[in-house]
């Protein structure tokens, strides 16, 4: 690892605190437990707002001949946003027992697509939700979940385990220097907001030493990767109290980069998705997907690059009153 040189800082435009919000999409389960608690804490940071916006899918029941019986769908559509509503303000006690001034919105959607199209719409900076903890089933499907909304989102996401609370200090970027991971990086240290380490990481494969070339391999790889890390670090203007250090990694990266991460205690991982074309949305960057489905740490993945606002179609909205 070696230190980058002072370096003057000039404030990223579209910087989490000039943002509208933060979203954290929550289903009121322990599962979204870490996401409640540093969604908040990041928007007082900030001094922005937070919404807490919670997703029940519609259900829609059928006769045994195969035809839809709206009004039993939309009565067990009714019974789903109050047992939400219920859920939710019992997560509200969980997390933040001494809050009572705790809004919320209920809407109905297809889960990912829906958190999407409501983090959009509220022009929200960045998305927040769980990638769950305990039993099996539960995490994968919280997993999944975090990956389809990564999938279609054009902003960061950040994918926290439930025991996550407090704002990261230090955060890992997998570079591989296409406009995504620099997206990353520049999402990463935006929620370090000004103190703390970032690592610049690039994980190269392990290959053979060309044939003939006394150098060491750290030596070979050195030569053009650490000044285009660089190149980077200056792209990114750190300020003064965040310290960036150049990472070099061979092997597997998702191993590597989680086996860093363990080893240095880091806070957080944050890589790109490669992409905003249909293509790119299906295939996403595989070493972004296998983090999410594998660390344990939190997981911030970034778009190739910060999109244009606009509002999407409305959808149904149930807006409770917070107050228990």
């Amino acid at each position: 690892m070696l230190p980058t040189s002072e370096i003057l800082y000039a404030p990223a435009a579209g910087s989490l605190s000039a943002s509208g919000s933060i979203f954290v999409a929550t289903d009121g389960t322990r599962t979204s437990d870490g996401a409640i608690r540093v969604g908040r804490s990041l928007a007082r940071r900030c001094g922005i707002p937070v919404d807490l916006v919670s997703v029940v899918e519609p259900m829609t029941l059928y006769t045994p001949d195969g035809i839809p019986l709206p009004d039993e769908g939309s009565r067990l559509a009714d019974s789903a946003r109050d047992a939400r509503e219920n859920a939710l303000l019992v997560q509200r006690d969980r997390t933040h027992p001494a809050i009572h001034d705790w809004p919320f919105a209920i809407v109905v959607g297809p889960r990912a697509e829906t958190i999407v199209a409501e983090a959009r719409r509220r022009h929200a900076g960045l998305i927040l939700l769980g990638l769950g903890a305990h039993g099996i089933g539960a995490r994968l499907a919280a997993r999944e979940t975090a990956l389809r909304v990564i999938h279609g989102s054009p902003i960061p996401v950040l994918a926290l385990p439930s025991d996550a609370w407090g704002v990261p200090h230090s955060a890992l970027v997998a570079v591989d220097f296409t406009s995504s991971s620099e997206h990353a990086a520049h999402a990463a240290l935006d929620l370090l907001a000004g103190e703390g380490t970032l690592y610049l990481a690039h994980v190269s494969s392990r290959v053979p030493i060309p044939q003939g070339d006394p150098r060491p391999w750290a030596e070979i790889s050195q030569t053009g990767v650490l000044p285009r890390l660089d190149a980077l670090a200056r792209r990114l203007a750190p300020p003064p109290g965040v310290r960036v250090e150049h990472v070099l990694l061979h092997g597997d990266p998702t191993g590597e980069l989680l086996a860093f991460a363990e080893e240095h205690d880091v806070d957080l991982i944050a890589a790109g998705t490669h992409g905003r074309s249909p293509l790119g949305r299906f295939v996403m960057g595989s070493v972004s997907t296998a983090l999410v489905r594998s660390a344990r740490c939190w997981v911030l993945v970034a778009p190739a690059s910060a999109p244009a606002a606009r509002n999407d179609t409305p959808v149904t909205v149930h807006l409770p009153n917070a107050e228990a």
